[in-house]
């Protein structure tokens, strides 16, 4: 739904986190020649502030730091191993329940069955979910304990030091190039206060809560080493004005999302990958268990590339994000085949054992290769044509592609396992078999547009 701002009154994210309304500062917004209010329009809710970490202009990983007849800048000591030891004391059980679960998982009942397999993965793939949390206790464990910052002016660069134990992370900043400089409220005592300004497109905190002070002698140090041509703003009082850049809009005249035609590449690799399907049960005798565990692989599939995706947009956080993502999205895909194979492939009125689970899904999975092969190169022009092509990896963070594919796919197999339990109650299999196909494709292209729409519609940050 379209929102149209009031301009009559100023509205804008806050720069700063406020914690009482009467601290905020009245704004006046200042807008370029080419936007004015009444000329343009926004076409998306307004999205809460959010504030991301800047990024260094220079950055380096040393064991020694010369910092030379740089001018130091006193920083508060921060008191972090109380929290240390407290996330000591979690990793420890944590490391102690995956321990326990790995010894059960290697002493496990051997694999005869699908079911055996299946359970087999499922617990695989909790202990991988679970050993990222490990790795995360202990990294903090080490953070906490071993954590110590610095900082010093140099050359017209701020430049702050993060020692963990022997190791130096030094990021550099141009002195130029900061913003708003300023001191915010930390936590609820208005007396302490953390030095923040903003570089590039993100935040940097610089030290942890100091008196106020403090934080404003650290300020005036700061302001005083930029070169004469930069001037710093000073920090707003309570009640004094203070000028931001207006909210994002759109240009006048530019169009809202447009839907995805039919004639796109990706629709049409998306509409030939789905017509095999159709073709093996009209011509080659497909069952229904074989359209359903096509198409729970087609789940497998969009999850593939949704790691793909993480990778692009999250870079070296992906390290972290990806086993995590492959830990939850692997043990539903397991739970999601076991009751494939039990209601679909041997039958809710299967008794005694199934067969070997290797020859079970060789029987299961061989025949489907054209259409597997067709399905993953229809999901990978999608990614190459609008993810990549279309630039929609600027947009979305790493928890949205984490959670995305779930939506989708649980429409998509909703729609065929209530499908293929009418296609039972009709014992009409071919016609049946028909529809079922022709209704899993538009449910799956319709929520490739709306994909698409999401993608292309711009976020308010």
């Amino acid at each position: 739904m379209a929102w149209t701002p009031d301009f009559s009154l100023p509205y804008t994210p806050f720069p700063a986190p406020y914690h009482r309304l009467e601290q905020a500062p009245r704004i006046r917004h200042t807008y370029p020649d080419a936007i004015r209010p009444g000329n343009c329009r926004l076409t998306e809710q307004p999205q809460p502030f959010r504030r991301r970490l800047a990024r260094a202009g220079r950055f380096r990983v040393a064991l020694w730091d010369d910092a030379g007849d740089a001018t130091p800048l006193d920083l508060p000591a921060q008191r972090m191993w109380p929290a240390g030891i407290a996330f000591a004391v979690f990793f420890a059980i944590f490391a102690g329940v995956l321990w326990v679960q790995i010894v059960k998982l290697q002493r496990g009942q051997a694999l005869r069955s699908v079911s055996d397999l299946m359970g087999m993965l499922f617990e695989g793939f909790w202990i991988m979910g679970w050993s990222v949390g490990v790795l995360v206790l202990f990294a903090l464990t080490v953070l906490f304990l071993f954590y110590g910052e610095s900082a010093r002016l140099a050359g017209g660069r701020l430049v702050t030091v993060s020692r963990l134990g022997p190791v130096k992370f030094v990021s550099e900043y141009d002195l130029a190039r900061i913003r708003n400089l300023r001191l915010d409220p930390a936590g609820g005592d208005e007396e302490q206060v953390q030095v923040r300004f903003d570089y590039g497109d993100g935040t940097r905190t610089l030290g942890g809560a100091m008196p106020r002070e403090d934080g404003a002698l650290l300020v005036e140090s700061i302001r005083g080493a930029a070169p004469a041509s930069v001037t710093l703003p000073a920090e707003p009082a309570p009640g004094e004005e203070q000028t931001v850049p207006p909210p994002r809009v759109l240009p006048p005249g530019a169009a809202a999302t447009e839907p995805v035609p039919l004639t796109s590449p990706a629709a049409l690799a998306l509409l030939a990958a789905n017509l095999v399907p159709l073709a093996g049960v009209l011509f080659g005798g497909w069952s229904l268990a074989t359209v359903v565990v096509l198409f729970w692989s087609e789940s497998a599939i969009i999850g593939f590339y949704t790691l793909l995706k993480m990778a692009v947009v999250g870079k070296w956080a992906v390290l972290f994000a990806g086993p995590f993502f492959v830990a939850h999205f692997g043990a539903f895909m397991a739970a999601h085949f076991l009751f494939i194979y039990e209601f679909f492939v041997r039958g809710i009125d299967a008794r005694g054992p199934g067969p070997p689970a290797l020859d079970a899904l060789r029987d299961l999975f061989v025949p489907l290769w054209p259409a597997l092969a067709a399905l993953f190169v229809s999901h990978g022009v999608s990614f190459c044509v609008n993810f990549l092509g279309r630039s929609e990896h600027d947009g979305p963070e790493l928890s949205e592609l984490g959670t995305a594919p779930y939506k989708r796919i649980m429409i998509m197999q909703l729609t065929i396992i209530f499908g293929g339990w009418i296609v039972i109650a009709l014992k009409t299999p071919v016609l049946a078999l028909v529809v079922l196909v022709l209704l899993k494709i538009a449910v799956d292209f319709h929520a490739h547009r709306r994909e698409r729409e999401r993608a292309a519609t711009p976020v308010l940050r």
